[in-house]
């Protein structure tokens, strides 16, 4: 199992940012893809559906921006 980090991108900046949120996938070679490409059916795990529930402040503007379009979200090799 290789974990990763999922990271979204910031609708204040356009950088990817963590959001804190980690998932275990038994496929190696998932760095830099879209979560979209991993859960292509829309049946996401509970972690993730909740984090499109909240909002992340951003490091650069202060503030804080959606997870909830899961098109801008990324997993990231932890």
């Amino acid at each position: 199992m290789t974990l990763y980090d999922v990271y979204v991108t910031c609708d204040q900046c356009g950088q990817p940012h963590s959001v804190h949120v980690q998932i275990s996938l038994e496929s190696p070679d998932l760095n830099k893809t879209p979560l979209r490409e991993v859960y292509p059916g829309g049946d996401l795990p509970a972690t993730i559906a909740y984090m499109q529930t909240n909002k992340y402040r951003c490091p650069h503007t202060k503030q804080l921006f959606p997870a909830s379009d899961i098109d801008l979200a990324m997993l990231i090799a932890a």
